[in-house]
């Protein structure tokens, strides 16, 4: 697969994978009490959202200042670690986790 292709597949599935999520906020802390200092929420929709998502990948604070590090989607579902009412439990296929 050549350069262009390859990163048009992988935008592709970018696309389909940020699309499964229902911004539910879980993933962020929103019911743990202390999450994310970037987490938002849009007082329209009630939809969670990054403030800074351009860059959540790495170290991040939460409210309460505690250190952790932000990693992609993708790492969770490959540790098992989502949560019971993920949207990504039920998506049926499998990520391909390269990169």
């Amino acid at each position: 697969m050549d350069k262009t292709r390859y990163e048009d597949s992988q935008e592709e599935l970018f696309e389909r994978y940020e699309g499964v999520c229902r911004r539910c906020g879980e993933c962020c802390g929103a019911a743990d009490g202390d999450p994310c200092a970037n987490l938002g929420r849009d007082a329209s929709t009630g939809l969670y959202f990054c403030r800074d998502y351009a860059n959540r990948l790495g170290p991040q604070k939460t409210v309460s200042g505690k250190i952790f590090n932000c990693v992609p989607i993708r790492d969770i579902i490959k540790q098992g670690l989502l949560r019971p009412g993920c949207a990504y439990n039920n998506i049926g296929v499998k990520i391909p986790f390269s990169g």
